[in-house]
């Protein structure tokens, strides 16, 4: 898992260039200045693959637990990111969209993964999340 994710960084041209002929088989994708330049398509693949990664291997790491705060967090993360991006763009606010871009670029990266992991360690052992059916009765 750990391989996967550094390889998705380390390639990451020759991962955009695979998604590119997997959703452009004829030809090139659309281009969108100052947002993205392998088109909506690839780009928002190539941040969920990522993020499922990453999801995927705090899931192992902490055996189960916080894995729907990890979910939640990210959503969270990348409708902030791609909310000042867009706000940037549509303002022209430069910094606005930097900051977007920001935001969307750690995420996918292993960066969460690795501060997430020590934190939760911190937390202490806790139980492992076992789905609604542990929820308490009234």
């Amino acid at each position: 898992m750990v391989a996967l994710l550094l390889g998705l960084g380390l390639f990451e041209e020759e991962v955009f260039a695979a998604l590119g002929h997997l959703w452009h088989p004829g030809g090139a994708p659309v281009a969108v200045p100052g947002l993205t330049t392998h088109g909506w398509a690839v780009a928002i693949s190539y941040r969920l693959l990522y993020a499922v990664l990453n999801v995927a291997l705090l899931h192992l790491l902490l055996r189960g637990r916080y894995t729907v705060a990890a979910v939640l967090g990210y959503a969270a993360g990348y409708v902030a990111g791609a909310g000042l991006l867009w706000l940037g763009q549509r303002a022209s606010l430069p910094f606005a969209a930097l900051t977007g871009h920001r935001v969307l670029d750690v995420l996918s990266s292993p960066l969460p993964v690795m501060f997430a992991y020590p934190l939760a360690l911190l937390t202490g052992p806790g139980r492992p999340c076992q789905g609604p059916k542990t929820a308490r009765k009234l």
